[in-house]
């Protein structure tokens, strides 16, 4: 299979489609511009109607992300002023980055809650990505389950990593689950879910509406909304930064903001 890198490379040496059907961000886009903020609405349980939280996730710091956007990333998070920010996986590009300088800007005035995606850990799960997250005061959920003002959240790392503790998903009442690859869902099976995924960056490229390349377990569900039986949702966001290739083509970066209703 071709990779990603030689296949968009192609296709911008190519010129395939011309100018006139293809809307390009690349690294040189200022961020504020370049990003997309998507609501979605979801049934509040008791004492959440009204509260928002952003998700973010597939930042990958330190790959054409640096400390410019990330103070961009946080001017557009803290004016929306969320309750909570969800932080899907490869907050890092690889899992030695070093991220002081994405945490001395980061400060959103609320609870972060963060899960780890491929590219933030290892597959012996070593690394300093989680270590240097919860230095910094981030809620690490990583095979954990967290209750919040009455709400459940249970966090995964990466399922091309390591094992999953499906288990955790066995409670009641809604559950927010923050896993990185989409194509997981359907081992979700549990009611009253919301799964929270990236991985997948809509594409990258996305010709027509088609994302003409997508990762291992980001293929059957490579970017919106999926509702499935027995009040199940699946939320899958274009990401913020880049893979492989510092270009988006008709998939702008993307942040998720969940109303509560």
């Amino acid at each position: 299979m071709i990779s990603r890198r030689k296949f968009i490379g192609g296709l911008l040496g190519a010129g395939l489609g011309g100018p006139g059907l293809m809307k390009l961000w690349t690294s040189e886009t200022p961020f504020s511009e370049a990003c997309h903020v998507r609501s979605v609405k979801i049934p509040a349980p008791a004492g959440w109607a009204g509260k928002t939280a952003l998700f973010l996730t597939d930042i990958h710091y330190g790959y054409f992300f640096g400390p410019a956007e990330t103070t961009l990333l946080n001017a557009i998070t803290s004016q929306h002023k969320p309750d909570l920010v969800f932080m899907g996986g490869d907050l890092a590009q690889t899992p030695k980055t070093d991220l002081t300088a994405f945490f001395s800007s980061w400060s959103p005035g609320c609870p972060t809650f963060f899960a780890p995606g491929n590219h933030d850990l290892t597959v012996k799960l070593t690394g300093s990505i989680l270590p240097q997250a919860r230095e910094a005061g981030l809620i690490v959920l990583s095979n954990r389950v967290e209750t919040w003002n009455g709400l459940v959240f249970v966090g995964f790392p990466s399922a091309l990593r390591t094992r999953q503790q499906l288990s955790l998903l066995q409670t009641s009442g809604l559950k927010i689950v923050l896993g990185h690859e989409p194509d997981m869902w359907d081992q979700y099976t549990q009611p009253d879910l919301i799964q929270l995924a990236g991985h997948t960056h809509g594409g990258l490229v996305r010709l027509r509406g088609t994302p003409l390349y997508l990762p291992t377990l980001g293929r059957k569900y490579p970017r919106g909304d999926f509702s499935g039986e027995s009040n199940r949702l699946l939320i899958v966001s274009a990401g913020i930064g880049y893979t492989d290739v510092p270009v988006r083509i008709n998939c702008p970066p993307e942040i998720i903001k969940l109303e509560f209703v």
